[in-house]
C-alpha cells in the first residue's frame, strides 16, 4: 500500500496495536511510548506533534480544547464506550479511516463515535 502524506502521533491512552492498524492503512504513525513523551503532560505533546507535524489520536478529550492549545496540530478523538477492547477500537478506527477524505484531517479536530463523526475545523 502506498504511503499516505497525513502523519499521526498516537497518544498513550490508546491501544498499542492502534499504531499498526494505522500503518496498515498506509500512515506513518509514531507512538509517544516511544519517544521521550512517556507519561509527558498534554501540552509536550502537542507541541511534540506540532514539531514534527502529526496529528494527534487520542481517546483524551482534553486534545480538543483549542482555547487551551491555540495553535494545535489537530486531533482525531476516539470517542467510544470505556468498555471497548483494542480490537473493537481498532475496528471503527479503520472504518472512519478507510471513509474519511485525508484532506479533511487537515487543521481539524474530528470527534469519532460509534455510528458517526463530527469534524471542527481549527482556524
Amino acid at each position: 500500500m502506498p504511503k499516505k502524506k497525513t502523519k499521526f502521533l498516537l497518544d498513550a491512552d490508546m491501544p498499542r496495536s492502534s499504531a499498526s492498524t494505522l500503518r496498515d492503512l498506509g500512515y506513518d504513525v509514531e507512538d509517544v511510548r516511544d519517544t521521550d513523551l512517556r507519561g509527558a503532560t498534554d501540552r509536550a505533546v502537542i507541541e511534540y506533534a506540532l514539531q514534527t507535524k502529526r496529528i494527534v489520536v487520542t481517546r483524551d478529550t482534553d486534545f480538543g480544547q483549542v482555547i487551551r492549545y491555540p495553535t494545535h496540530p489537530g486531533a482525531i478523538i476516539i470517542r467510544l464506550p470505556n468498555t471497548f477492547n483494542s480490537k473493537q477500537i481498532n475496528e471503527r478506527l479503520t472504518s472512519f479511516m478507510t471513509h474519511i477524505v485525508e484532506s479533511d484531517l487537515k487543521n481539524a479536530i474530528v470527534i469519532v463515535q460509534l455510528s458517526r463523526y463530527r469534524i471542527r475545523r481549527i482556524e
